[in-house]
């Protein structure tokens, strides 16, 4: 028996005096066996025995509370736990040998030394051992100096240590440690109450989640919820002074704390003992698998379930929660991963890695309501994210994760006694793919997307995503990886992602060779973890991302970067900094870039460059060229990449440079708005140089400089290091500008144009038949070679004659003419009438009108005189116009239209008379030329009917015209 009493004692050292680290399924076991350290899996860990023995200290509790009222409150403690539907006695088997105090008990190098029939080597005859700690002392011990202060007794009021788990699966010892320090005259109720607890984790059950809305108060919890509430709730709340007046009926067992305790130590039908009855009398079992639509069982799902009785309305179904399991509670908790290995934790031993059990669920015990049978509505929920670490409820233990897709209400079955039987159900909307492929293996890595950012998933149990990357020497690189829900919202409730990074000649299967992060979560963003490495000689990497416990779900999405700068160009700028690009990966707008620590300034970026212009020497505190360090930084995510000595400056040189100089059309003769300056700066690029000369000159064309009056110009650099000078062109042309001194030259150039302004009439001369008065628009065309004239004043003046112009000044439009309105007439014939026109005041065109005889009118067809259509067609406007002897247009010319409609008639026959056509409709009316000398006329027409109209127009006393226009049949 030495070698299980031996690992029983290795084990404690495992798990350490803090019981309530180790973790807990809800609902049930507080432990499940698995490899390496138990010789089963997927097995709930049990006492050895049904009937443990739990034996007290001989001494007294405390001053107020003596060794009998201390048993007492023991004995009322365990009673609890003793249930008829469970094969459990848990009894006083008397005291122990000695009262245990800091006298008798101390720390050694491996944990706390006890008396020897305290310690778990005596579990044959003391199983549990309850210690009266009456002075503090033992919980100090355990928990640390000044643990067992009275402000503290929530916490500390009872502890509880499972030293003994044997590795076939079940517990041999067990300590209970009271503080007597907690203790006081009125009722011990409060430690009553957490001894009980303590006494439910000692017996092996695991925390639970059943109404839980009693704890988060969210919504507000009704009377039947809170009765209901388990005793193995994690996390107690405080209503009042103590907890246990936060409970109704604080001292007995609720459904979920039956169901549990019969999942542990089961009584089969037909071998209930004396005073027992089997677990399922009057009581059903519901089971099943919570999965993804994918198949894959989904962990850590709560699933509850409420009654319906038989032959009652829906409103009648409970509004409470009856017993709950979480799936998975069967299923590994801990798997490892490639960057830390393999989990030689307790926590790595708990749990089978069996995909049968990954979402597998049971509530072992569900009581009958009155009637042979029921219903049992079925909920899903996922688990309170307070519930980790020592109040984990379910196998994740680090972290609790969000279930996938919308919880489900199933309405199961019709259960009667000693039904056992269940359901398999996906939630709706659950993740329904698990493709993989493109994320390389351990073997042969994939390429970092050349972006340096890619999204995938960890799908699948102990699944790793593999990528390779090669690196310059003198680099450093951040890798980051955010988890994200199925929305792609950065999340701490699904993966928890872990990175390596290896040297692509690392054996397979080592840990990382370079560096590596194996717990999630410590970046600056929601969901981030981030890993840092520098180098300096060139790699080719291999990086692995992975989830910390090992787990591997359809609904484990993350997004990955690099965040890599590779190179720069140019890598030697001058003294004064200059624009540089750099290139790499996983860069995003806002990165900052830093030389020397220094910032520079960024122009642009993408994901693959950066363009910025870098700080000058002197700002780097250096007057001598250097070699740089370049940094660029996520400042939202605190990722950076250094370029270790990759940009080299110059040693400093002063240089003369171009600061403003005339560009463009330059006017002769008048000095230009933009003088000709330069600078000239020590090497340092911020200190001007004073007092060094510069020659001014123009190598092509004639200039003078104001400055001096002359073609040429030596001018002396001001304080702030600058000469200037304003320039005036003398001759037209290319002109080219240099100023020249010991620290360099710089050049400009322009054109230098003479300036021409013209106004010029569109239509210089209007004709107007004599006797009639007409309205016409003057139009003016302004130009200028140097400006654009729109919005130019234009004024218009009437001369000679009888004419009249309003307005008298107008706007240059957009086009470069400016117009008026002006009435002439009426005139004699050869009389003329005049009206001027004129910008930038001086700059004129006249416009003549000029009054044409009567007996020099003509008229002439433009268009429309020649038509022949169909009866059911329609004749178009005939377009006239009225022009003088030499073909001039004519305004004003009253035009006399007469028009007669004959029936349509054939060719005349070969003999005999023709016949005359019968007129059908006759009209005459008059229209007056237009200041182009143009009119229309529109044909008379009968619709629908074959004709000709026949017209004839006259103006003055020559004009004359007539034509016919056919319908045909």
């Amino acid at each position: 028996m030495r070698f299980p009493i031996f690992l029983g004692f290795m084990l404690g050292l495992i798990l350490g005096w803090f019981a309530s680290a180790a973790p807990a399924w809800a609902g049930g076991p507080r432990w499940v066996t698995g490899v390496p350290y138990f010789t089963t899996e997927g097995v709930p860990v049990v006492w050895y025995t049904n009937q443990p023995l739990y034996f007290t200290d001989p001494g007294d509790l405390s001053s107020s509370v003596n060794h009998a009222a201390a048993d007492a409150m023991v004995a009322a403690a365990a009673a609890v736990w003793n249930v008829p539907t469970a094969n459990l006695v848990l009894a006083k088997g008397g005291a122990l040998e000695e009262h245990v105090s800091g006298a008798n008990a101390f720390a050694g190098a491996n944990g706390p030394i006890f008396p020897a029939d305290v310690q778990s080597g005596n579990y044959l005859a003391k199983q549990i051992a309850v210690i009266y700690d009456s002075d503090g002392s033992v919980t100090d011990l355990l928990l640390g100096d000044g643990a067992s202060d009275p402000s503290g007794c929530l916490q500390s009021g009872v502890t509880e240590s499972v030293d003994s788990i044997v590795p076939a699966g079940f517990i041999q010892h067990a300590i209970i440690i009271i503080n007597g320090r907690c203790s006081g005259p009125a009722p011990q109720q409060q430690l009553q109450y957490q001894l009980m607890r303590a006494f439910g984790r000692v017996l092996g059950l695991g925390w639970s989640q059943t109404n839980d809305n009693v704890f988060t108060d969210s919504p507000q919890p009704t009377a039947n919820q809170a009765l209901h509430w388990p005793v193995m709730h994690p996390i107690d709340i405080l209503c009042s002074t103590y907890t246990y007046q936060c409970m109704p009926q604080p001292f007995t067992l609720r459904p979920d704390d039956l169901s549990a305790l019969a999942q542990l130590y089961f009584i089969d039908q037909g071998q209930a003992g004396p005073g027992q009855m089997d677990s399922l009398l009057n009581a059903s079992r519901f089971l099943g698998h919570v999965q993804f639509a994918t198949g894959q069982g989904m962990e850590g799902v709560n699933v509850l379930v409420r009654r319906w009785e038989q032959f009652t309305a829906p409103s009648q179904i409970e509004d409470w929660y009856t017993a709950s399991s979480v799936s998975g509670f069967l299923f590994r908790q801990s798997n490892g991963d490639p960057i830390t290995g393999p989990d030689l934790s307790f926590g790595g031993s708990q749990g089978a890695v069996d995909g049968g059990l990954e979402g597998y669920f049971n509530i072992q015990r569900i009581p009958m309501l009155p009637g042979s049978w029921q219903i049992l509505v079925v909920e899903t929920e996922a688990v309170n994210p307070l519930y980790t670490g020592e109040y984990a409820v379910g196998p994740y233990v680090a972290n609790t994760v969000d279930p996938s897709g919308s919880d489900p209400v199933l309405e199961e079955g019709l259960y009667s006694s000693y039904t056992q039987s269940g359901v398999d159900f996906s939630p709706l909307n659950s993740a329904a793919v698990c493709d993989t492929d493109a994320d390389g293996t351990e073997a042969s890595p994939v390429a970092v997307a050349a972006q340096g950012w890619w999204s995938s998933l960890l799908c699948g149990y102990g699944h790793s995503a593999w990528s390779s990357l090669s690196v310059k020497a003198n680099r450093s690189l951040t890798v980051e990886v955010t988890a994200e829900d199925e929305q792609g919202f950065a999340t701490t409730a699904k993966a928890m992602p872990v990175i390596g990074l290896w040297n692509a000649t690392d054996a397979l299967g080592s840990l990382p060779g370079v560096s590596g992060v194996g717990e999630a979560f410590n970046g600056e963003g929601t969901g981030m973890t981030t890993l840092s490495s520098s180098f300096t000689q060139p790699d080719q990497l291999r990086i692995g991302i992975a989830d910390e416990r090992g787990d591997g779900r359809p609904d484990y999405n993350y997004q990955a970067r690099v965040l890599y700068a590779d190179s720069l160009s140019p890598a030697i700028v001058s003294a004064a900094g200059g624009t540089v690009t750099i290139t790499g990966m996983g860069f995003r707008t806002g990165n900052e870039v830093t030389v020397n620590g220094v910032a520079a300034t960024v122009l642009s970026w993408t994901a693959n460059t950066i363009v910025a212009t870098v700080p000058s020497i002197s700002a780097l505190d250096s007057s001598t060229g250097l070699v740089a360090d370049v940094e660029v930084t996520d400042l939202s995510t605190g990722g950076t990449t250094v370029m270790t000595q990759a940009l080299s400056y110059s040693t400093p040189v002063p240089i003369l440079s171009l600061v403003s100089a005339p560009s463009g059309l330059v006017l002769v003769g008048q000095a230009a708005a933009v003088p000709f300056a330069v600078k000239v700066m020590s090497g340092d690029g911020v200190t001007p140089v004073v007092g060094e000369a510069v020659t001014f000159t123009a190598i092509a064309g004639a200039v003078q400089f104001s400055s001096c009056g002359g073609a040429s110009c030596t001018l002396s650099t001001d304080g702030n290091g600058i000469a200037s000078t304003l320039v005036t062109a003398l001759s037209a042309g290319a002109i080219t500008l240099q100023a020249m001194g010991v620290d360099g030259a710089a050049g400009a150039s322009f054109n230098a144009v003479v300036r021409v302004q013209t106004a010029a009439a569109v239509q210089a001369t209007e004709y107007v038949a004599a006797g009639a008065v007409v309205a016409w628009s003057p139009q003016l065309s302004v130009v200028d070679n140097f400006a654009s004239t729109t919005g130019l004043m234009v004024g218009w003046q009437a001369g000679s004659g009888l004419v009249s112009v309003s307005p008298s000044n107008t706007q240059v439009n957009s086009q470069g003419v400016a117009e008026t309105s002006a009435t002439v007439g009426p005139l004699a014939a050869g009389v003329q009438a005049l009206v001027s026109g004129c910008a930038w005041t001086n700059t004129c065109s006249t416009f003549t009108t000029i009054g044409v005889d009567l007996a020099d009118l003509r008229i002439v067809a433009v268009n429309g005189a020649i038509q022949t259509v169909a009866a059911n067609g329609s004749l178009t406007p005939v377009a006239l116009q009225v022009t003088d002897t030499a073909g001039h247009p004519v305004a004003g010319a009253l035009v006399e239209i007469y028009q007669a409609v004959d029936a349509w008639q054939a060719a005349c026959p070969d003999r005999g008379r023709c016949p005359i056509a019968p007129i059908l409709e006759a009209s005459q009316s008059s229209a007056v030329s237009d200041a182009n000398g143009l009119l229309t006329v529109v044909p008379q027409q009968i619709s629908g009917s074959a004709e000709t109209t026949d017209v004839a127009v006259a103006t003055g006393t020559q004009g004359f015209l007539s034509f016919s226009l056919q319908k045909q049949p």
